[in-house]
């Protein structure tokens, strides 16, 4: 991933895009060398002197990212703090590297279909779609662990260029299958790899990947199945669950690196004074996307209620110690109890429990402040246990697979031969044939619409005429009816 080969990018590219404009434009991105020019440190401090105030962005300068997305990138794990930067390419960068490395993932894939070798006595992976033929069916992420012999079976996960390869078996296919990698890198990529870079752990000693830690779990379930007969049988077995565990430490490293918190033990929140000049409303709202986001992260964790609820304690004790020194209360307690648990009681002025700001904020005459998010352990989402589909494919690779489908003239060509054969009427056939008989019809339509209003003109006077009668001999009526009374 440090340094880039051209021949090997433009090559990898070339397997899928044959427009020749753009092949030309990667390559001079590529080749042509970067010029980065050196700054001066004095310039450097006179313009953080000059550039205190709010600085207005140029026409072609990027707007900078929000403060929670900017918190999440810092949040990083350790391989992916490492992003490729080839030439000037700039962002396409990373998608190049993926588009190099996608022949090494079909090579593996080749891999798991090679080594899968099924066993009879198991629960799952009886049969080479996944499906349990027999066995225990209610609980298919068990896997016994007594009998002659087991499911032989291979899966991996790449993210940039760490890759983590997981192999059920004995060690020697762990130790064949790296020996076929080093030399399929050396002669695909041109990469020497050795056996450190390739380390072989077993699981139960817990493997680090993207901050999670991958370990086995052994249980005891009790087994119940239906006999011949009807009869239901219970039976204590033994089995191993693979766990996803979030790790703690890392999580705390990530927060210490922010500037969240300081200690290792008895973790301390600290202030985040980045956001001393924002409102409380924006500070609360910016903390609340960063949590959700987070929420996000560890959702396959098993610890995801545990880690959540701690991350949301580190960034309320943060806020409740900025509020403290922003609005003068000294201390965190009076911060929570002006401004609740969530903080989202205004505490400005330290008007928060008066019942004038409830009448207001009813009225909608105040801002209203959204609490923070997972404050008590009970708030936190489950984990996720919903197995992951093997054809699995991210929301914009399918946007762009559908769009290069109706791009093509031949799916044109397909749907319009479909509603010939079905009888049906495009939505743009319609519309033409609306405005088609608009256009013919108008003239007789507007005389008849002219000959209807003659006719209710006339209609309308003869009604006046009418009710004007009625209402003079309704009042000689009355006159003469006055008249009577009198006399």
């Amino acid at each position: 991933m440090d340094g880039v080969k051209v021949g090997l990018v433009i090559n990898s590219v070339m397997r899928d895009v044959r427009d020749k404009m753009v092949v030309d434009l990667l390559k001079s991105a590529l080749v042509t060398p970067v010029v980065t020019s050196k700054v001066d440190d004095r310039e450097v401090k006179k313009k953080k002197r000059k550039y205190q105030k709010k600085r207005v962005l140029n026409e072609d300068e990027p707007k900078p990212d929000p403060y929670w997305l900017d918190t999440f990138f810092g949040f990083a794990p350790e391989e992916a703090e490492k992003v490729p930067s080839w030439g000037h390419c700039g962002v396409l960068s990373p998608l190049l590297a993926n588009i190099v490395l996608d022949e090494l993932d079909r090579w593996l894939e080749g891999k798991m279909k090679e080594i899968y070798v099924p066993s009879k006595s198991d629960v799952i992976w009886n049969s080479p779609e996944g499906e349990a033929e027999q066995g225990n069916t209610s609980w298919p992420e068990f896997v016994p662990t007594s009998g002659p012999d087991k499911t032989r079976k291979m899966d991996f996960i790449r993210y940039g260029g760490h890759v983590l390869i997981g192999v059920r078996g004995p060690r020697a296919d762990a130790a064949t299958l790296r020996k076929q990698l080093i030399e399929f890198c050396d002669q695909k990529f041109m990469i020497k790899l050795d056996n450190e870079c390739l380390p072989i752990e077993h699981i139960t000693k817990g493997i680090m990947f993207l901050d999670h830690v991958l370990c086995r779990r052994v249980v005891y379930p009790t087994l119940r199945y239906t006999a011949t007969g009807g009869k239901i049988i219970s039976e204590k077995g033994v089995g191993t669950l693979l766990s996803v565990t979030a790790s703690l430490k890392q999580c705390i490293r990530q927060f210490r690196k922010l500037s969240f918190l300081k200690g290792d033990r008895d973790p301390d929140p600290q202030p985040c004074f980045r956001m001393f000049h924002a409102t409380q409303a924006h500070t609360n709202a910016q903390m609340n996307k960063f949590l959700s986001t987070m929420v996000e992260w560890y959702r396959f964790a098993d610890n995801r209620k545990k880690i959540v609820n701690f991350c949301s304690y580190i960034i309320r004790g943060s806020l409740a110690k900025l509020y403290a020194a922003k609005y003068k209360l000294r201390s965190r307690a009076k911060v929570y109890k002006i401004g609740a648990r969530n903080l989202g009681r205004p505490l400005k002025e330290k008007k928060g429990q008066s019942p004038e700001y409830q009448n207001l904020l009813r009225m909608g005459l105040a801002e209203s402040i959204d609490g923070l998010q997972y404050t008590r352990m009970s708030l936190v989402p489950e984990t996720d246990y919903t197995p992951f589909p093997g054809n699995w494919r991210p929301d914009h690779v399918k946007a762009l697979l559908e769009y290069i489908k109706l791009a093509d003239p031949k799916t044109l060509e397909e749907q319009q031969s479909c509603i010939r054969e079905q009888g049906l009427i495009i939505p743009q056939d319609y519309i033409s044939m609306l405005v088609w008989n608009y256009k013919k019809n108008s003239l007789p339509m507007d005389h008849l619409s002219l000959a209807k209003s003659d006719e209710s003109v006339v209609g309308n006077q003869h009604l006046l005429a009418s009710s004007n009668q009625d209402d003079t001999s309704k009042e000689e009526e009355n006159d003469a009816r006055i008249n009577e009374a009198q006399m």
